[in-house]
């Protein structure tokens, strides 16, 4: 297939064996997320995606001064943190600096919706990579998640095709050890817990690869979808989970910072995702329509306002975080 990085005979394996190892892998995932001293809390953390008008380092720097635990680096092609113009220096610098904050690096943003050309198809497995490859350079004690959403309108005509481009996805995932996480958005093809499940348990349930968790996709739905119901419905498949609000304006629904609206409480989801067991980070997200073409947007108090609105939830929900 010609593709752009090392060992392709052992990444490339036939779908056939992967399926078959990862099937006898099932279940694996629960390693990742979920711990097993029940005093354990999770900790807090904000990704890059808002402040993409801001150096990456001093991105990373304001994120640790503001109080959190961990961040997640947005990398796709144009961001700050894209694989193609972080050089290894750039790399050595951002792992130090990582390490001397003492923020875990949870988390990579991606956007790979699956291609449908086989050349794009193609160039879109050498960002697999990367992706991958980035993150296990900035944190290589511990890999973080690559997260992303799949794209589509149509969950009935997009299903099979999402499955058999994420089968190779995952195999590259399994020769490097990386991790991938697929995340249901309301506006796309995937867009419910269900979806990703029926995803996740067609490809083996393998260990490489699990779920996102936003309510703020599954709220103001008809019929209604609960935190209550929609964590119960994730938690078998999840390894990762983003937080941010959203609000009903009319027919339309806009996303909003982390705690700001009166939409639901996030206590409540800490609790119940407490509850089932989940022990990975929250990471707030500040969506693209908040600080896009926003002149008046300042991801300074963002990433303040989102902080102390989540450590005031961790507080409601008698979680501590670590």
């Amino acid at each position: 297939m010609n593709l752009p990085f090392p060992n392709l005979p052992t990444i490339m394996t036939t779908r056939r064996s992967f399926l078959q190892t990862a099937l006898a892998a099932s279940g694996g995932a629960a390693t990742l997320t979920f711990a097993q001293n029940p005093r354990t809390g999770f900790g807090l953390a904000i990704g890059t995606y808002g402040l993409q008008s801001m150096k990456l380092a001093d991105a990373v720097r304001l994120v640790a001064a503001t109080g959190y635990n961990a961040i997640e680096i947005t990398a796709m092609p144009g961001t700050t943190g894209a694989p193609s113009i972080l050089a290894s220096e750039d790399r050595a610098k951002l792992r130090k600096l990582l390490a001397d904050s003492g923020l875990r690096l949870c988390g990579i943003m991606a956007d790979l919706q699956p291609k449908r050309l086989e050349a794009d198809h193609k160039a879109q497995l050498a960002e697999v990579y990367h992706l991958i490859k980035l993150g296990q350079d900035l944190s290589p004690g511990q890999t973080p998640v690559v997260q992303t959403v799949l794209g589509g309108k149509n969950w009935g005509e997009s299903r099979d095709f999402f499955r058999d481009r994420i089968a190779d996805w995952i195999q590259i995932a399994a020769d490097l050890r990386g991790y991938l996480s697929i995340k249901p958005h309301r506006l796309h093809a995937m867009s419910l817990p269900a979806e990703a499940n029926w995803l996740i348990e067609q490809l083996g349930a393998p260990d490489r690869l699990g779920m996102v968790y936003d309510y703020s996709h599954y709220a103001f739905r008809d019929p209604e979808v609960t935190i209550e119901a929609s964590v119960k419905e994730s938690l078998s498949h999840l390894n990762y989970v983003a937080v941010k609000d959203a609000v009903k304006e009319g027919a339309a629904v806009k996303f909003a910072l982390a705690g700001e609206s009166d939409s639901w409480d996030h206590a409540a989801i800490i609790s119940a995702l407490y509850d089932g067991g989940y022990r990975g980070d929250l990471c707030c997200e500040v969506s693209s329509q908040i600080w896009r073409d926003n002149p008046a947007y300042d991801p300074v108090a963002a990433t303040k306002t989102c902080f102390e609105n989540l450590k005031a939830a961790f507080a409601r929900a008698g979680v501590a975080r670590r």
